[in-house]
C-alpha cells in the first residue's frame, strides 16, 4: 500500500504535465525575459568566417589575424568548400544560455554575406558602442584576439557622469582564459581553421572568448569605449550582450550601497 508521501508525490508529477507553472520553473527564464543583444552593425566592418546560404558559399575576406591561414567556418560551409574533419561554429550565431552567460547572439550568420565583426589590424584604435541608458547586472563583450595577446581597456559612460575603467588582456584564440583574470570565460571552443580558399589548416584547439564588464547595476550606461592598446595583435570584436538589472535587484544593491 502506498504512502501519503508517495501519492503526493504522484499528484505533483501529473499536475506538472498539462500545467507547467505548477513546475520548477526554466532557471533561465529571467535571463530571457531581461538579456539584450545590443546592437553594434555600425561597427562591423569584416567577415572571418566562411558562412553557407541557400547552398552557396559565403566567404571570409580576410582571417582573424594578418595571415591567410586562420579563418572560422560553419559547420555547412565546412562541407561545401570539402574543409575536412574539423571543428566548425554552428550554422546559427544563437548561442543557448548556460551558468556563464545569458543566450548570446553573434552576427556571423549574415543573410547577404554581410560584415561579421569589428576588426583591428592597427597597433592601437578605439571605438563605442551606443547603449540607451538601462541599468545592466551583467554587461559582456565577446572577442578573438589573435598573434598575440591584446590588452584591451573599455571605459564604462554612466547616465550620472560616472566612468568605469576596465582593463585586461585579450587571450590569443588559440589559449583559454587565464586563471588568474576569473573575468573572461570561452563562449564557443576548440575550433578548428581554414585557409581563404576553405581548407582545413588545423582541426580544432582554438576559442571564441567572452569578457565580464561586471558593471554598477544602479547606474543606467549610455555607452562603453573599447580601445585595443598598442599591440602587434589582431582584434576581432564579435558583439555585446546584457542582462538587465531588475527593479527590485536595483533597491536591494543600492540599499546596501547606503
Amino acid at each position: 500500500m502506498k504512502s501519503i508521501h508517495g501519492y503526493f508525490l504522484i499528484a505533483v508529477a501529473v499536475l506538472c504535465l498539462p500545467l507547467p507553472a505548477f513546475c520548477a520553473k526554466d532557471p533561465f527564464a529571467v535571463d530571457k525575459a531581461n538579456t539584450v543583444q545590443v546592437d553594434v552593425a555600425k561597427l562591423l566592418n569584416d567577415r572571418v568566417i566562411f558562412t553557407a546560404q541557400d547552398g552557396k558559399l559565403q566567404p571570409a575576406l580576410h582571417a582573424v589575424d594578418s595571415g591567410d591561414q586562420s579563418v572560422l567556418i560553419t559547420e555547412g560551409a565546412a562541407v561545401l568548400a570539402q574543409s575536412g574533419t574539423l571543428t566548425a561554429l554552428p550554422n546559427n550565431d544563437l548561442f543557448a544560455a548556460d551558468k556563464r552567460h545569458p543566450a548570446v547572439k553573434l552576427h556571423y550568420a549574415q543573410p547577404d554575406g554581410g560584415p561579421q565583426v569589428h576588426r583591428t589590424t592597427a597597433r592601437t584604435e578605439a571605438y563605442e558602442v551606443a547603449l540607451t541608458g538601462q541599468r545592466f547586472r551583467q554587461l559582456q563583450l565577446f572577442f578573438i584576439g589573435a598573434q598575440g595577446e591584446t590588452p584591451l581597456m573599455v571605459h564604462i559612460y554612466y547616465k550620472q557622469g560616472k566612468v568605469g575603467e576596465r582593463t585586461t588582456t585579450v587571450p590569443d584564440f588559440y589559449f583559454l582564459p587565464k586563471v588568474e583574470d576569473p573575468r573572461w570565460f570561452v563562449l564557443t571552443g576548440d575550433l578548428g581553421k581554414v585557409n581563404l580558399a576553405g581548407k582545413m589548416t588545423e582541426a580544432t584547439h582554438h576559442y571564441l572568448h567572452g569578457f565580464d564588464l561586471n558593471p554598477d547595476p544602479t547606474r543606467g550606461i549610455l555607452k562603453i569605449e573599447i580601445t585595443k592598446q598598442d599591440s602587434g595583435s589582431v582584434l576581432n570584436f564579435f558583439g555585446a550582450t546584457g542582462q538587465v538589472a531588475e527593479v527590485s535587484e536595483h533597491k536591494s544593491t543600492h540599499r546596501r550601497a547606503r
